[in-house]
């Protein structure tokens, strides 16, 4: 039966929660398509060598759930079952069209999980396992190490379950040489797994750690009490759905330079990897935010909330390239969760509350960008629309919100900064618009109206938005460091440290220079729409522009255009020249 949402449920989520019985509703509809998962993997195996072992196992799961339903339906939400199967139906398909891989071991996980579906409804049993590196696994259980290589044998009686490797190594459950799933016991009566064992747990992008050392593993553990904690005590609305919806979470390898990771996969529903941070505050923002990516991947089984075909993309502010409407969905859902963090954070007994007013400015605006990209939206199917509309109610709502005016001007700057950097890699004017952009300087002769923005085409340049030149030494403004700084460094007079100091006229300036010798300069381009920002603010009031500096921050790449025919035609002072003009619009 095909689980579905009442109107309240599915508005609770949209709004960026949900309550228990939501999350129930959406563990039944992965429930579901786990079995039908396993369901496809025995169809497509059937005319294949692999059909009496998966036959033999899914006899073996089968009489496990007539025994103990429920038992069972806890095995088969195990995560990373998904992964597997998913997994499973790629190599079937590739051995269809030619491919020699041999199949048996990771078909034969179905085993490893009839085995477990077996164990928890008490049934005796025997059969065969896969191993690899010489451990076989059992699903939300553990392992079997030291077993050697080839097949494994499990066999369940009365007494216990036992282990024995081709070699004939034999392994009791809970004996010497069984590694078990560890799970951390947590305020409120439940459990979350870390899951550093299954086989299948490569589905984050990034590598996930090797089964953790005992001081590892406990520094971990105290962190989740930790970050738990705190999520209650800061965060009910989202402790909620955590407590009722995630299972596990993987350990993931932290890159070499240190930035915390993590991620949730569409094929893992109920687990998120994470790189282990620092604090648990930090873990506390990561399981919030993996978590909003998973419940809505979740809801996305259920209903569809935008086109499935590719059609346009649109700007996410927190990456440089456009995105299609699933993933903006996806961040929107999912950073209004990191929003929201910021919100209570900034009330929190230890936090550092400068910085956390401003990340939630910045997460505010950033979201609203998106939000206002999709909202009238063609991708968006009715329930998408519906959905977005109660998003956007609760970011709306988090307007009102007060923050101190100076941490607030410089988040918004910074925000400028990045969207003006975005134009310029992804916005495309047209031939027709630059030439009367052209005429219009050269002449007199009057341009007519510009697009609001030009044609979108993503540029070159891909991923996660980072901060270099002057967005890097802005950066400051996002930890609410927004006192002036005195020029220092190896150049004290840049545009950059000029900002940090607050003198917006010597910031325009120092950039108009840089582009009246290089149009192609955008780091130049980006200080001078923040230089003029501020200086339109420091006049007029925030939110004010000029004409120049509107068609600044909205056509960069129209501006670029015009100032690099003029250069290529030896115009002196050409980008001074333009913008002049432009202030005349």
């Amino acid at each position: 039966m095909r689980a579905s949402l009442t109107q309240e449920q599915f508005g609770g989520i949209a709004a960026g929660y949900g309550d228990a019985g939501a999350m129930a509703v959406l563990a039944a509809g992965q429930l579901a398509k786990r079995k039908a998962l396993i369901a496809m993997v025995l169809r497509v195996a059937a005319p294949t060598p692999y059909a009496g072992p998966l036959g033999t196992a899914a006899a073996l799961l089968t009489r496990a759930e007539a025994s103990a339903p429920d038992a069972v339906a806890g095995v088969l939400a195990h995560p990373h079952l998904d992964a597997w199967a998913t997994l499973c139906l790629h190599r079937l398909a590739d051995r269809d069209e030619g491919s020699a891989e041999d199949l048996t071991d990771l078909l034969g996980h179905l085993s490893s999980y009839a085995a477990a579906g077996a164990i928890a409804a008490g049934l005796p049993f025997d059969i065969e396992l896969p191993t690899l590196e010489g451990a076989a696994s059992v699903p939300g259980l553990g392992r079997a190490t030291g077993l050697g290589e080839g097949r494994a044998h499990v066999c369940a009686t009365a007494s216990g379950v036992r282990f024995t490797g081709a070699s004939g190594t034999v392994v009791e459950l809970d004996g010497p040489g069984w590694q078990p799933r560890r799970s951390v016991p947590l305020a409120g009566g439940w459990r979350l797994a870390v899951e550093d064992l299954d086989p299948f747990r490569h589905c984050y992008e990034s590598p996930p750690l090797a089964y953790l050392g005992e001081a590892r593993a406990h520094h971990l553990e105290k962190l989740l009490v930790e970050a738990w904690q705190l999520i209650e005590q800061e965060h009910p609305g989202h402790a909620v759905g955590i407590r009722h919806s995630l299972r596990s979470i993987v350990p993931l390898a932290t890159p070499e330079n240190g930035t915390m990771i993590s991620a949730a996969s569409r094929h893992a529903c109920g687990s998120v990897g994470l790189s282990i941070p620092d604090t648990a505050a930090d873990l506390a923002l990561l399981l919030i935010h993996e978590h909003m990516h998973a419940k809505l991947g979740a809801l996305l089984d259920l209903v569809d909330l935008h086109r499935r075909t590719a059609g346009a993309v649109f700007h996410a502010p927190w990456r440089l390239d456009p995105r299609p409407a699933g993933a903006l969905l996806q961040g929107i859902y999912a950073h209004a969760g990191v929003t929201d963090y910021w919100r209570q954070r900034r009330r929190g007994r230890d936090a550092d509350t400068r910085r956390a007013a401003a990340q939630f400015a910045y997460w505010r605006a950033m979201n609203q960008i998106a939000v206002d990209a999709l909202a009238d939206s063609a991708e968006l199917t009715n329930p998408g629309m519906n959905f977005v509309r109660d998003l956007r109610a609760t970011l709306d709502g988090w307007e009102a919100e007060q923050i101190d005016p100076v941490i607030l001007s410089r988040t918004r700057l910074f925000v400028t900064a990045q969207a003006v950097r975005w134009l310029l890699i992804n916005a495309r004017a047209s031939a027709e618009e630059t030439e009367r952009f052209l005429r219009y300087v050269r002449f007199g002769a009057a341009p007519g109206e510009f697009a609001e923005r030009g044609e979108i085409r993503p540029g070159t340049v891909r991923g996660p938005a980072g901060a270099p030149g002057i967005l890097g030494e802005m950066h400051r403004w996002l930890d609410g460091r927004t006192d002036m700084v005195r020029p220092s460094g190896p150049d004290p007079v840049s545009a950059g440290m000029m900002l940090l100091g607050g003198d917006a006229i010597g910031a325009e300036r120092a950039c108009l220079a840089r582009l009246d010798a290089d149009a192609a300069d955008d780091d130049a381009w980006i200080g001078l729409a923040v230089a003029r920002t501020l200086t339109a603010e420091r006049r007029n009031g925030p939110d004010s522009s000029d004409p120049a500096t509107r068609i600044l921050r909205t056509r960069p790449e129209l501006l670029r255009n015009v100032v690099q025919k003029m250069q290529h035609d030896n115009n002196a002072g050409a980008a001074s020249q333009v913008m002049r003009l432009a202030g005349k619009l």
